[in-house]
C-alpha cells in the first residue's frame, strides 16, 4: 500500500494502515484519521506559519474553474508524456511494485489527475500521491479523484493517496519516490533529493519570459523581468537530462475566465486595484502561454572523507600531537575567562 512510504510527521516512523485503511499508526501510537473526502492531513498545528496556509479555498475554487476548461492543457499533455517516457525506463510494468509518482504542490488535483490517467492508459502500475499545504486545495483534489474513481474502471494496482503537507518536511521514507514534479512554485531541492531515490526523475514546470504577457501588460505600468534558473536552483544533486518548451496562444472567453485566471496567479495580489480595474470590462483576451519543463536525475550525494593530519603520522608522532594537543588545551582553560572556577 502507499501507506507503506508515508512517515509520522511527529516521531518520523513509519505509518501503516488499519484493516479499512480508514486511519494510519505508527508504532508510538500516533495515530491519524482520513478525512470522508478521503485524503489525510500530516501538517502538524505548530508547523503553520498560519491558521490556513496555502491557497485558500476562493483560489481553489478559480483554479478549478479554470483548469477545467483544458486551458493548459498541452502543459499537462507534455508533461504526462515525460513521465510516461520516464517510467517506461525504470521499467515500471516488468516491476513487482507499483512505481511511487509524487505531485508536489499538487492544488486542487488537476495535473495530478491527468498524470494518474496517463499512466493508466499506457498500464503502468503506480501509486500517485499528491501533497499540498493548502487543505482546501487537497480536499478539491481527493473529491475530484473520489468523483473520477466512480466514472472509470482503474485497477486496483494504481492508487493516489492525498496529503496536508509541507514540501519543506515531507512525510515520506528516504529514497522512497522514483517520480516527483513540481508546477509553477519555487523550489526545494534538499527536501526534494531527500525522498526521490538515486536516478529517480525530478520534472518542474515554470514560466517562461512570455507567459501571459498580454495579461501582465495590463496589470503593470512596467514589465520587469525575472531571471529564473531552476538549473542552477536545483544544484550539485541533480542532473539535467532534459527541457523542453510549451509555447502557444490560447484565448480568454469570457470575463469570469479572465477573473479566474488573474486570481489563481500572483498578479492578483501584486497588482494596483486600479489596474486590476481595466481588465473588468473585457470579455475575451488572448493571452500567450510559455512554459519552461525541465527534467533532472537525482544523483547520489558526494561523501567526501578528508584525511586527518593525525591518520598519516607515524605512531610515535601521533603521541607527539595527543600530548601537544592536551598542552594546548591546559592553556585555553587557564585563559579563558568565562571557565568556571
Amino acid at each position: 500500500m502507499t501507506a507503506s512510504i508515508l512517515l509520522c510527521p511527529v516521531c518520523k516512523q513509519s505509518l501503516q494502515a488499519n484493516e479499512n485503511n480508514k486511519s494510519l499508526s505508527c508504532e508510538n501510537n500516533h495515530s491519524f484519521d482520513r478525512a470522508r473526502q478521503g485524503y489525510l492531513n500530516l501538517l502538524l498545528a505548530h508547523k503553520k506559519k498560519s491558521k490556513n496556509p496555502g491557497d485558500s479555498q476562493e483560489m481553489v475554487i478559480a483554479r478549478q474553474a479554470f483548469l477545467n476548461s483544458d486551458f493548459y492543457r498541452p502543459i499537462s499533455d507534455s508533461l504526462n508524456q515525460i513521465i510516461v517516457d520516464a517510467a517506461l525506463k525504470l521499467d515500471a510494468s516488468e516491476k513487482e511494485s507499483p512505481i511511487q509518482v509524487l505531485d508536489i504542490g499538487c492544488g486542487e488535483g488537476y495535473y495530478s489527475q491527468r498524470m494518474h490517467h496517463s499512466l493508466s492508459d499506457h498500464q503502468i502500475k503506480h501509486n500517485l500521491l499528491g501533497l499540498d499545504i493548502s487543505k482546501d486545495a487537497v480536499i478539491a483534489a481527493a473529491k475530484r479523484a473520489k468523483a473520477e474513481a466512480l466514472k472509470e474502471d482503474v485497477p486496483a494496482t494504481n492508487t493516489n493517496e492525498w496529503l496536508v503537507a509541507s514540501a519543506i518536511d515531507m512525510p515520506l521514507q528516504e529514497k522512497s519516490i522514483d517520480i516527483a514534479t513540481c508546477l509553477f512554485t519555487r523550489l526545494m531541492p534538499e527536501s526534494y533529493h531527500k525522498v526521490i531515490k538515486q536516478d529517480g526523475y525530478f520534472i518542474c514546470v515554470n514560466t517562461g519570459e512570455k507567459h501571459l504577457i498580454e495579461l501582465r501588460e495590463k496589470l503593470y505600468d512596467k514589465i520587469t523581468k525575472v531571471e529564473f534558473d531552476p538549473i542552477k536552483n536545483m544544484g550539485e544533486d541533480f542532473e539535467l537530462i532534459d527541457q523542453q518548451q510549451v509555447n502557444y496562444q490560447n484565448t480568454l472567453s469570457s470575463q469570469q475566465q479572465i477573473q479566474d485566471l488573474l486570481l489563481m496567479t500572483p498578479h492578483n495580489w501584486r497588482t494596483k486595484a486600479e489596474n486590476k480595474e481595466s481588465l473588468s470590462s473585457l470579455e475575451e483576451l488572448t493571452v500567450t502561454i510559455d512554459a519552461q519543463i525541465h527534467v533532472f536525475k537525482a544523483k547520489a550525494k558526494a561523501v567526501i572523507i578528508a584525511e586527518t593530519a593525525a591518520e598519516s603520522k607515524p605512531e610515535q608522532e601521533l603521541k607527539e600531537v595527543a600530548q601537544n594537543e592536551e598542552k594546548n588545551e591546559e592553556k585555553k582553560e587557564k585563559f579563558n575567562p568565562w571557565t568556571k572556577s
